[in-house]
């Protein structure tokens, strides 16, 4: 089977593939981004952005306006691009963080104009990186993200970035999404540790560490 019809197998129409995460059988890096570069002279594969390809889907009724800047970052940070809609809870590994989620959970109501990613894919603290003139921060995770974890480690890491009047301005909204996602206290327990005193100080605040359940 040739390279670009196991790709296409694989990750399926207007899917993210990255040349760097590709590993297949023996190929060269060099080999492999030689043949995607002619396949995409003959039209069979595009290319988004540097290292960053994809499969038009000729049969959709809308112009192809190449990817979206989310379902980059989404597929390189946060779920592995290749994963299937069924798998894909299983393939987490990171999250939006920052003040990208502060305005997802409500608790800002600006949408901010840089992307801000914890995840396991990257060995930086901190990078900055950009895409098609649009940019992310992206944050290494203080442990391993999984589909177990990572919505306890998200509302965690937020507290880096609310000062505790902010806590205490938010306290109900807060309370209520630990009851939605039903955090236990032993979820809390587990990665604690990992995080400042000052976090554990806002948590304290209006009884917000009470309303994680025991169970």
């Amino acid at each position: 089977m040739d390279l670009i019809t196991y790709l296409k197998n694989i990750y399926g129409y207007d899917t993210p593939i990255f040349l760097k995460d590709l590993r297949i059988g023996r190929k060269s890096r060099t080999a492999i981004k030689q043949e995607l570069y002619r396949a995409c002279m003959r039209g069979e594969i595009k290319r988004e952005a540097p290292g960053i390809f994809y499969f038009e889907n000729t049969n959709s009724v809308f112009p192809d306006e190449g990817l979206g800047f989310e379902d980059i970052l989404e597929a390189k940070y946060i779920c592995h691009s290749a994963a299937s809609d069924e798998e894909r809870r299983l393939f987490v590994n990171g999250y939006y963080s920052g003040h990208t989620f502060l305005n997802q959970i409500g608790l800002s109501t600006q949408v901010p104009a840089i992307r801000e990613i914890t995840t396991n894919n990257t060995s930086c603290n901190k990078r900055t990186i950009n895409i098609n003139g649009r940019t992310a921060i992206i944050r290494k995770s203080k442990t391993n993200v999984d589909f177990r974890n990572w919505e306890i480690l998200q509302f965690l890491d937020m507290f880096h970035f609310l000062n505790a009047e902010e806590v205490k301005a938010n306290e109900q909204l807060l309370i209520n999404y630990i009851n939605q996602k039903s955090f236990l206290r032993c979820d809390l327990d587990k990665y604690i540790g990992l995080y400042s005193f000052s976090t554990v100080e806002k948590l304290n605040q209006g009884g917000i560490i009470n309303a994680f359940k025991r169970r």
